[in-house]
């Protein structure tokens, strides 16, 4: 599996993403999920010159995402998964994709969102798409630079708010 990491990080490509996390994994690709960003010519296209040279990047709507990111597990090539919300790594995880590890490190305030860790806040809805992600297999972190330390979803998280977690 080359699946280097899946990142929830809300601001998707940007300059902590190429200048810290691109240059630890060494990806080879960048696949962008997010049925927004799919939908937005210009938004892709910012996004496609954002990353730097010699690393590809794909936007695909979360459900097109699925299969890609599928193969690209079983391929040779370094992959690095960016979404806006554990709701769509649920989602395809849900349709079969490999997803062993998410990390959390980009989750900014909102609204509808409380503070979960540190400057990750999420809502009750993507709350309960993590722990559907751990009663699934999946192992939820956060983990906001490389650098630091992960810390543990359950460790830090509040119950799921309903039974089946999502």
């Amino acid at each position: 599996m080359t699946l280097s990491l899946v990142r929830v990080d809300d601001r998707l490509i940007h300059g902590q993403v190429i200048a810290v996390w691109l240059r630890a994994l060494g990806a080879d690709v960048i696949v962008v999920a997010d049925d927004e960003t799919a939908e937005d010519e210009f938004l892709k296209d910012v996004l496609i010159l954002a990353a730097p040279s010699g690393v590809e990047v794909e936007v695909y709507t979360v459900d097109e995402a699925a299969p890609r990111i599928t193969e690209l597990a079983a391929s040779s090539q370094r992959t690095f998964v960016l979404v806006r919300s554990p709701i769509s790594v649920l989602r395809m995880v849900e349709q079969g994709v490999p997803i062993p590890l998410l990390n959390i490190g980009g989750m900014g305030a909102a609204s509808n969102r409380s503070k979960l860790y540190r400057n990750i806040s999420a809502s009750t809805s993507e709350i309960d798409a993590m722990h559907a992600l751990e009663r699934l297999g999946t192992k939820v972190e956060i983990r906001i630079v490389a650098d630091d330390s992960a810390v543990s979803f359950s460790s830090v998280a509040p119950p799921a708010t309903n039974s089946n977690g999502v």
